[in-house]
């Protein structure tokens, strides 16, 4: 649970990482599952004198920011992991994090995480979309004064 001001968040958890240290497999709060997390090392091979160890370290990230699976299928919940923080910059190539990059990326990862949750709940809604029984949302009697009605013809 968070408060901010008056008003009071609640999660089911959350991942929260600060600072500018970018290896995951070094974090406590990842060590649970850091040896699946693909990083650029595991992905690309610099040449020889490009070669920069500390860059090998970031994670390799999806276009929403989430961490990717090292080895596809062992991970499968990586989906739900987003990094938005410096160990972003290289997969991105920009700084990530900062007030600048609110901006760019942000409405990437939230749509994503629309896009999740919207289809987590798929036959859910496909069952609402084709039923022959659906509900209203809300009763008629707050929205039919709103609602135009041509007036009746006058019959000669």
């Amino acid at each position: 649970m968070a408060q901010v001001k008056d008003d009071v968040f609640e999660f089911d958890f959350a991942i929260a990482g600060t600072g500018y240290f970018v290896d995951p497999t070094k974090r406590p709060e990842l060590a649970d599952f850091a040896q699946h997390i693909a990083l650029w090392r595991d992905r690309y091979e610099p040449p020889a004198d490009q070669r920069d160890d500390d860059l090998g370290t970031h994670p390799y990230l999806g276009s929403a920011h989430e961490y990717l699976e090292k080895v596809p299928d062992t991970a499968p919940y990586f989906k739900d992991i987003h990094v938005f923080n410096p160990a972003g910059f290289v997969s991105f190539g920009l700084p990530i994090g900062d007030v600048p990059s609110i901006r760019r990326d942000v409405p990437a990862i939230v749509s994503r995480i629309s896009h999740d949750l919207f289809f987590a709940d798929w036959e859910q809604h496909e069952a609402r979309i084709t039923s022959d029984n659906i509900a209203p949302d809300f009763e008629e009697s707050l929205y039919a004064a709103a609602v135009w009605k041509q007036p009746a013809k006058a019959h000669p």
